[in-house]
């Protein structure tokens, strides 16, 4: 922490010197932010009931025990969760002892005590401890008090996170960073994410939730920081959900029942079936997409040879007006891609293929761009810890490496050059379909540097880069994945509202896809521009009927015996 006066000075309010592992790294980013610093602790005054958890006061009313409470005490143990000492951070800040008094289901603070509070300036306080909080204590701070609430405050109010959208068969689950209100789950909201519903494990579903909001705080603050004072408002959320409570014994065991048929069925599925993605020709330019019902007529190549995939489409039109595209051709007994190149062979019906780069690592998404006269290219080879681009050399055979963009490993990168500035969109392990970098530079060859607000948004439906962004009657467009019901599932077309080294904003105006009716209607995760052709890929799925599958059929009872709670 700064000796200088911070320019955000930060309070926490917690039980004590122990948090939960998130809330210990959601502090360790606060403070790691030039201009913060913690000036303030404030923990609720020991007593007899206050000592007491939730446990040990319900086991003097056992009829209360419910199998929830139980399930959670001995088996609900995420690493997100597990207790750090962070008594080295707290190390020589002030710490005062607060009474509450509670009403009703909400704790007030001593008008004593909020004096205490007043006195050290705090501007922000980060709750990680005390209850439902109420009155003046939530305006003491100049900027109130934040709190995360571990759910989508729109639908699901109130807890625990994640049991009611496992049970309801929600494929996301929201979470909020919020200044606090009155209202329960529904004060002013900061920030924003909705991640992927794991149906089968509520451990890692909860886990992943907890470990990538930590970061929230940090983000909002260097927002506020680099001038953004709306950062620090907060939208007032209008939520009319009504507030949920812990399930009795017959929902819990009906949850238990789904999470235990959910966890049979992925077992089965990763036995007996796999995904094989085609490339499909769309004779339309890709603006064609933004139409409200836009056709989806699509030509699919024939299907790839047995125990391999196409995915990943980008072309180009060379001198003769032939259309040539780059792709993933992924062989499943290497468990890895190559680039590959089909050619056109009459008419521009592609037909033969060829590949192009093939390295040690596993490659994909080579996205194609056109400019200066040369033809490079950026495929996704995060195995190898970097962003690269090459260019295709005169006989279209191979390519040769131009430059390294990042020493990072980003998945499907994804360049585009608006107002004067080149951006490169992409995600990162282990949210590779979640959390949306963003980085930016003078010239295409770089030096590219993070933007401000990595990660510039966190939503599953709609963050993984999808294709070639465009420009249509002057604004730019992103296609984004929405992988929150199956990986690949559709493409949403995002208009750019606002880009720059220090803001983003996108909003989302069409969905595309999967192609109904169609052999490849299982799932749609890229559309790229070719002129005024579009290429797709499509998924379907396919029962795996070889001697390898037989083999792996027999290992099921050893799968299902590891996965038990």
């Amino acid at each position: 922490m700064s000796t200088t006066e911070p320019r955000l000075r930060v309070g926490v309010l917690c039980d004590g010197p122990v948090l939960q592992r998130w809330q210990a790294e959601c502090l360790r980013q606060v403070l790691a932010e030039e201009g913060v610093g913690l000036v303030l602790v404030v923990r609720p005054e020991p007593s007899a009931s206050a000592a007491r958890s939730t446990w040990q006061r319900l086991r003097r009313h056992p009829w209360r025990i419910t199998l929830y409470l139980r399930y959670r005490r001995r088996h609900f143990k995420p690493a997100a969760m597990e207790p750090v000492d962070v008594t080295e951070l707290l190390q020589g800040v002030p710490q005062i002892a607060c009474a509450v008094e509670k009403r009703g289901h909400g704790q007030y603070f001593r008008t004593q005590d909020l004096d205490r509070i007043r006195a050290h300036r705090p501007d922000v306080l980060l709750r990680f401890g005390f209850n439902i909080l109420r009155g003046e204590v939530l305006e003491v701070a100049t900027h109130g008090v934040w709190s995360f609430h571990h759910g989508d405050e729109e639908h699901y109010r109130g807890g625990p996170p994640g049991l009611w959208e496992l049970l309801r068969g929600e494929p996301v689950m929201g979470a909020v960073l919020q200044r606090l209100t009155d209202r329960l789950d529904g004060g002013r909201i900061l920030h924003k994410g909705w991640f992927g519903v794991v149906d089968h494990s509520l451990l890692e579903t909860v886990d992943t939730v907890l470990r990538h909001s930590a970061a929230w705080p940090a983000l909002v603050m260097r927002r506020f920081l680099a001038g953004d004072a709306d950062a620090v408002l907060g939208t007032p959320s209008r939520t009319t959900a009504p507030i949920l409570r812990y399930p009795g014994n017959f929902t819990f065991l009906r949850f238990l029942l789904v999470q235990f048929r959910n966890k049979l069925r992925f077992h089965h599925a990763g036995l007996n079936e796999h995904e094989e993605w085609n490339i499909g020709v769309l004779y339309r330019p890709i603006h064609h997409l933004l139409e409200e019902k836009p056709s989806l007529n699509v030509r699919w190549l024939p299907a790839p040879a047995r125990g391999s995939f196409r995915a990943d489409p980008f072309g180009f039109v060379d001198p003769e007006g032939q259309l040539h595209v780059l792709y993933e051709k992924y062989d499943h007994a290497r468990a890895k891609g190559e680039i590959a190149r089909l050619r056109p062979k009459r008419d521009n019906v592609l037909k033969r293929s060829r590949t192009v780069l093939d390295l040690p690592q596993h490659l994909s998404y080579p996205f194609v761009l056109q400019h200066e006269g040369c033809i490079y290219v950026i495929p996704e080879q995060a195995a190898t810890g970097r962003v690269q681009l090459y260019t295709l050399d005169a006989a279209l055979s191979s390519m040769d490496p131009v430059a390294t963009l990042l020493e990072e490993p980003l998945f499907d990168p994804t360049p585009v050059h608006w107002q004067g500035r080149w951006w490169l969109f992409g995600t990162k392990a282990p949210l590779t379909n979640v959390e949306l970098f963003l980085y930016h530079a003078p010239t295409l060859t770089g030096p590219y540097v993070p933007h401000a607000l990595n990660p510039v948004k966190t939503d599953i439906r709609s963050a993984r880069p999808a294709g070639t962004p465009f420009v249509h009657e002057g604004v730019l467009y992103r296609p984004g994945q929405d992988s929150s019901r199956t990986y690949g599932g559709r493409v949403v077309l995002h208009r750019v509202l606002e880009l720059s080294p220090s803001a983003f904003r996108e909003e989302a105006v069409r969905t595309v896809g999967p192609v109904v009716n169609s052999s490849y209607a299982k799932g749609l995760h890229t559309v790229s521009a070719v002129g005024d052709v579009t290429l797709v890929d499509g998924k379907r799925t396919l029962r795996v009927k070889d001697q390898a599958a037989r083999e792996r059929k027999r290992k099921w009872s050893v799968l299902l015996e590891r996965s038990r709670p």
